[in-house]
């Protein structure tokens, strides 16, 4: 009974598929909570924290199930101050930020729409430690590639969308690093 409910869901979505958003050249932004959580100590310390950040958006979605998204993202960056403890006066501080690239599916009906992303980033993170006992000041910074993935619901006015989403990001060093977004896209036809 399960398989067939959720099968008729899936058929009548893909249905109304036609009726998503617009199509074009999309840009836009949002505003982000983004949630670090590094598995392996760095200088000594674990993250485990989140921050506001942001992102900005561009777009080209040819058909109504099918886009091409990239992202410019800011994770903002967490604080590990350790003021009153043995190590006393100890700040670090670890900053984040990527190019991501997605192929982005679409399943919608009028006005509404969810959808899936897949792809690839190119992140950057900086850290920090300052302070403690000797006054020290170390910085590390570190690159790469990897994989990323999410999805979200995008509800449309016209060509201007309203965007709620999730991204998981796959980066090595880092047990978990996810971004929730809210944000708006203006597709020029």
């Amino acid at each position: 009974m399960r398989t067939s409910l959720f099968a008729a869901l899936v058929f009548l979505a893909m249905s109304m598929n036609a009726y998503g958003g617009d199509n074009g050249v999309y840009v836009g932004g949002a505003l982000s909570r983004s949630m670090i959580d590094t598995e392996a100590d760095f200088f000594g310390f674990q993250f485990d924290d989140d921050d506001e950040g942001y992102k900005v958006i561009v777009g080209f979605r040819p058909i109504d199930a099918f886009a091409i998204e990239a992202n410019y993202v800011n994770f903002g960056s967490v604080v590990f101050d350790n003021r009153g403890t043995v190590s006393d006066g100890v700040r670090v501080e670890y900053e984040a930020q990527a190019i991501d690239a997605f192929a982005v599916g679409y399943l919608g009906g009028p006005g509404i729409e969810f959808f899936a992303k897949l792809g690839a980033v190119y992140w950057d993170a900086d850290a920090a430690l300052q302070g403690g006992i000797a006054g020290v000041d170390l910085r590390d910074s570190d690159s790469g590639a990897d994989l990323v993935y999410g999805g979200g619901l995008q509800v449309h006015f016209g060509s201007l969308a309203a965007r709620f989403e999730y991204e998981s990001f796959d980066v090595s060093g880092v047990d978990s690093l996810e971004l929730w977004s809210l944000g708006l896209t203006w597709t020029f036809l």
